[in-house]
């Protein structure tokens, strides 16, 4: 109703403004399309050393970046924890083409992730009291990036030495982030850090940077 659709906007801008996080729910992407899209992630990340070389790129804007964190990066005495893939996948798909599938299933679990985004924005749009072609053409959305990220935190024989990443922001307009059950997600809130107990099947949205 108008009522209900005025009263989820207002509690979308308070969530953006005030925590610039929150969890979302009943958000249309099928559970076992996700369920599949973590399954194929586990078996990428199985392939060879010498398969997963194939797509690490170089620089930092190739359109597939597959890597580590192992070793090139730390924090203080604390070593970087994570293997990771990043592919563009707008307004230009790529995709690594194994293993078999991963690409088809990702395009799906992409392109209903981004009409996800969309949608959101128009919340948020409605609760900053902006017009739609204002957000549309200040940002070009139809020809913005979105990239596709998986973080891989094996087990580290010495946890207290590792972290998986360390506190950041993220620089895009918005992030929708999956957990696949593993714990250890802290969002900062009023100086404090509070873990991000996820319910399944839910996305824990990130106000980026430049939203």
């Amino acid at each position: 109703t108008p009522d209900q659709q005025s009263k989820a906007i207002q509690d979308l801008g308070k969530a953006c403004e005030e925590w610039g996080f929150f969890l979302l729910v009943n958000h249309g992407v099928p559970e076992t399309l996700i369920d599949k899209v973590f399954d194929a992630s586990s078996q990428f990340f199985n392939l060879t050393e010498e398969e997963k070389r194939e797509f690490e790129g170089k620089n930092a804007f190739d359109p597939i970046r597959c890597g580590t964190s192992f070793h090139n990066a730390t924090t203080g005495k604390i070593l970087l924890w994570r293997d990771y893939l990043k592919v563009i996948v707008h307004p230009e798909f790529h995709f690594p083409d194994k293993p078999q599938g991963f690409s088809e299933l990702s395009l799906e679990y992409c392109e209903k992730t981004r009409k996800v985004a969309r949608e959101l924005l128009r919340g948020i749009r409605k609760s900053l009291g902006l017009e739609e072609a204002d957000m549309d053409s200040a940002l070009n959305l139809d020809s913005g990036f979105q990239l596709f990220a998986i973080n891989l935190y094996p087990p580290c024989p010495q946890p207290e030495l590792a972290i998986g990443l360390p506190p950041h922001t993220d620089h895009g307009l918005v992030t929708l982030l999956l957990q696949n059950g593993v714990q250890g997600l802290e969002v900062q809130h009023n100086g404090k850090w509070i873990s991000v107990n996820a319910l399944p099947n839910s996305f824990m949205v990130n106000t980026s940077d430049q939203l």
